[in-house]
């Protein structure tokens, strides 16, 4: 096969339950020279699925099909999406640090600096959105060369940080303290499974107690991981506290409502995974497992789109008949 796109594309995201670090984790990638910052973007895994769903309608008349015709493959279709989706946030870099166009929109600046000389090179971006933990395969197909770097924090620190997070200023981010141990086992389990599916050249295992205690130790072995030289200046977010939940010392999480079972679970999860290291193999089977449920989800809203235009013609033939109805009764009345 030939090459897709020349320079390939190699972003980094980082996935994780949330309340994991992944907020700081990312701007201490972004101050690498070749690494560039970026806001919690949240729309590229739907995204791979609205281009998946895409390439199926342009291709699904066979040879009377353009994309099938042309014998263009998905692969191909959603990786020149990926990128271009890539140009466009490197090229504009100048802007996204632009702070006279961030007061004119009335944004506040970012939180670190984004390039520190114009010399550097910025050919990559990282991007923190936790809700990418359930889209791991579709940005692989967006991003074929991107890699994954998985958060791992302690689940019973998540818990309470989410019980005291409100990110719009009045509304906790989880309801109660089950809902909380459920948010990071459907986050974590998809992890895992990435873990599994494509192995430690792809996702790796990175625990947020490392970046906290041996912070140079983990940074350095994170950059190797992603290909990159060391950087010292990667160390310096972490001075900061920043999206923190500010956890009362004396809070107390447990509610006589949670179902312990559901905190068992996680709470074995969550001691393997700081405790185990990481499968060495990525296994096929997961991989496959991981490929059938992104093809369901194109199925399941092609067939969503299908259903919703017949739903709109029964509505309008309803509407056409009960007019004639209505019409005629008038008639006999008249």
């Amino acid at each position: 096969m030939p090459s897709l796109v020349e320079p390939m594309s190699k972003p980094i995201f980082i996935v994780s339950s949330g309340r994991s670090g992944s907020t700081i984790l990312t701007w201490c990638l972004g101050q690498h020279p070749n690494i560039l910052p970026q806001e919690e973007s949240d729309w590229l895994g739907l995204f791979a699925i609205d281009a998946a769903i895409g390439y199926q309608r342009g291709s699904a008349r066979g040879e009377r099909g353009q994309l099938s015709a042309n014998f263009i493959r998905r692969e191909e279709f959603l990786a020149f999406f990926g990128q271009t989706i890539n140009e466009l946030i490197v090229t504009h870099r100048r802007q996204f640090e632009n702070m006279d166009l961030r007061r004119k929109a009335e944004w506040l600046p970012p939180p670190f600096k984004v390039s520190r000389s114009v010399d550097e090179p910025k050919s990559r971006w990282v991007d923190g959105t936790p809700e990418y933990s359930f889209y791991i395969c579709g940005l692989r197909k967006l991003f074929p060369q991107a890699l994954f770097v998985h958060l791992v924090r302690n689940v019973t620190d998540v818990a309470r940080s989410l019980l005291n997070f409100f990110p719009d200023g009045g509304n906790r981010l989880v309801a109660n303290e089950q809902a909380a141990y459920e948010y990071w086992l459907r986050k974590v389990n998809c992890c895992v499974e990435a873990e599994q599916a494509y192995g430690p050249d792809v996702v790796y295992r990175m625990r947020y107690s490392h970046l906290v205690e041996q912070p140079e130790s983990a940074i350095r072995s994170l950059l190797a991981f992603l290909g990159e030289p060391y950087a010292p200046e990667c160390l310096e977010p972490l001075a900061q506290r920043i999206n923190s939940a500010n956890v009362p010392v004396d809070f107390n999480a447990t509610d006589p409502a949670t179902d312990p079972a559901i905190v068992e679970r996680a709470r074995q999860l969550s001691d393997e995974l700081q405790n185990c290291p990481q499968q060495r193999e990525a296994s096929a089977s997961v991989a496959e497992k991981l490929e059938a449920e992104f093809n369901q989800q194109v199925r399941y809203f092609c067939d969503l789109g299908r259903k919703y235009c017949e739903a709109q013609k029964l509505i309008a033939k309803l509407r056409k008949e009960r007019d004639a109805f209505s019409a005629s009764t008038r008639v006999e009345t008249g």
